[in-house]
């Protein structure tokens, strides 16, 4: 990045005027350039190919571009994105769409928050990360091109050249440049922000998958409860019945009885007092069900008596079925959208990555042992060897230098992506920049009550529209985020809306449940604490202005 463009890139609030004169406002840049496959081949750097630029109607008018990059060494590899240019209204602003699962197609939609940045005058840029097929095979990772550039290194090509058109396109000399992504979209931001750091200026960061490959591994292990005898899968009924008595008795430890349990590790459940005194019946569990909900709760363990991945939280359990599965086995692996509807996802995901390491014919089910070590080291050296699932590094050194932000975020209820992982990972980034302090400058870590895997539960419904906000604000407004006022029902605010329907696009995960109300998000370690002197009033829990965020204690 020129000297130039990174200081219009950072300029914000007393550099917001100088920095107009430096670098001019959309509102003063030229005429777009013509939306024609020359021109725009014209303005993308060496190795890449455009294949069409129309001009386009929805959902506004607008240049939409596909091209393709080829990758090499290993290689070569082709790499297919999509730009979308608007013809007016153009704010500056660029955002790359984080994809999740495998990714696998070239989107033109946000995925979180949902919808397409256009309507609010944004250039925006996707890939296919260097495959196509379904959203959740991991197949293609046996090529060693198609697995690098899923890793990391299609989107990092991709970022370069659509930047490199946006700029030409507009004449700008600078962009506010913009990631967001959840589970597999965070993944690719976890890898932006280690290995390419300058490739964004606000990066907003959700559930990027545990730490590690082990998530996969819980997928197994849940997998094999769920067919270790009969009756032992859990369904859709009977999780909801303990969602409902769990929630009874850890509501209120959080100080305000709500509905949601705020910090699940703080739940502690003897889930024996639900098994079924003689017959089975709705609001208990039979001996069989009860042994898998505790394995679940308890995680996987290792033949060292060790854990290898944290055990599902206890908030919001019926969200479980995400992964358990919404019908009993037997359940095939295919990874097809139509099997997705009826199999454990957590299984079909972890069995096409467990072929990958092992072989085409591998049954995880009945093959995979947790008690040997040789296995679990097996499973470990193939991701060392293929590169991808490697525990994240969490070193932001190059992001501290860079002057890019991160935002991370991550359900309190997601049974995949387990939020104490991403503390975790916080912790560490921390040590790797020199303490909580230096990191506090450019990261910021939020957790969702509530919320399951990138959305749904019984959390907010905009926080990651509300998220992306406070970004924008510290980007270009040199606003640290604070404290950020989430919401859920009617009084979502959906940044991506379409301003004629109020809808959006691209929806991947599910509504949340629940009435309206308003969710106040505090920036991890703080927490946040209902005014206990409105407990008795009707309702007040549904104001965050009844909430203030806190440092713990401990």
């Amino acid at each position: 990045m020129s000297d130039k463009l990174f200081k219009c890139s950072r300029a914000g609030g007393l550099l917001a005027a100088a920095a107009l004169l430096l670098c001019g406002s959309p509102s003063m840049a030229a005429p777009p350039s013509p939306c024609s496959v020359a021109a725009i081949q014209a303005l993308a750097p060496k190795g890449t190919t455009i294949k069409s630029a129309d001009p386009t109607a929805t959902p506004v008018p607008h240049c939409k571009i596909d091209g393709s990059i080829i990758t090499n060494n290993p290689g070569p590899n082709t790499v297919n994105f999509r730009l979308q240019l608007p013809d007016t209204g153009w704010t500056g602003r660029y955002y790359f769409i984080g994809m999740g699962g495998a990714a696998g197609y070239v989107p033109s939609d946000s995925q979180i928050p949902a919808g397409n940045p256009l309507v609010k005058g944004f250039a925006v840029a996707g890939t296919d990360t260097g495959h196509q097929g379904d959203m959740l095979n991991w197949g293609f990772l046996v090529d060693p091109a198609k697995a690098e550039d899923h890793i990391d290194r299609g989107a990092h090509v991709t970022a370069v050249a659509t930047q490199k058109i946006t700029k030409g396109y507009y004449k700008a000399t600078a962009l506010h440049r913009y990631f967001s992504g959840c589970s597999g979209g965070g993944r690719m931001a976890t890898m932006s922000i280690e290995r390419h750091p300058e490739d964004f200026d606000g990066v907003l960061l959700g559930a990027p998958g545990g730490r590690s490959d082990a998530t996969m591994l819980a997928f197994i292990y849940n997998a094999q409860q769920a067919n270790r005898e009969p009756g032992a899968w859990v369904s859709p009924a009977k999780l909801q019945m303990l969602d409902r008595k769990v929630t009874a008795q850890c509501d209120a430890l959080d100080g305000a009885k709500d509905g949601i349990i705020w910090d699940h590790t703080a739940c502690q459940v003897d889930f024996k007092q639900f098994k079924c005194p003689a017959a089975d019946g709705p609001e208990c569990l039979t001996g069989a069900e009860l042994k898998t909900v505790e394995a679940i709760v308890g995680g996987p363990i290792g033949p060292d008596g060790k854990p290898i991945k944290p055990g599902y939280p206890v908030s919001n359990i019926s969200v479980w079925a995400t992964f358990l599965g919404p019908t009993p086995p037997p359940w095939s692996d295919d990874t097809s959208m139509a099997n997705m509807q009826k199999a454990s996802s957590g299984y079909v995901i972890a069995s096409s990555l467990a072929k990958v390491f092992f072989g085409p014919h591998y049954d995880v089910l009945k093959e995979f042992n947790f008690n040997d070590q040789k296995q679990l080291d097996a499973w470990w050296q193939a991701t060392d060897r293929i590169g991808f699932g490697a525990p994240y590094s969490a070193n932001l050194q190059g992001l501290s230098k860079s002057g890019g932000k991160v935002i991370m975020w991550n359900g309190v209820s997601d049974p995949c992506c387990i939020d104490t992982e991403l503390r975790g990972y916080y912790r560490d980034a921390a040590k790797s920049v020199g303490g909580v302090e230096r990191l506090d400058k450019f990261a910021k870590l939020y957790f969702l009550p509530g919320t399951s895997h990138c959305g749904g539960g019984t959390g907010p419904e905009d926080a990651p529209d509300q998220l992306l906000e406070a970004m924008i604000n510290w980007v270009e407004k040199a606003q640290p985020p604070a404290a950020v006022v989430a919401h859920r029902g009617d009084r979502a605010r959906k940044l991506f809306a379409d301003p004629k329907t109020g809808t959006v696009s691209g929806v991947l995960v599910p509504t949340a449940a629940g009435s309206p109300r308003d969710f106040l998000l505090c920036p991890f370690p703080q927490v946040a604490k209902f005014n206990s002197a409105l407990a008795d009033k009707e309702g007040a829990v549904n104001d965050a202005a009844n909430w203030s965020c806190q440092t713990p204690a401990s």
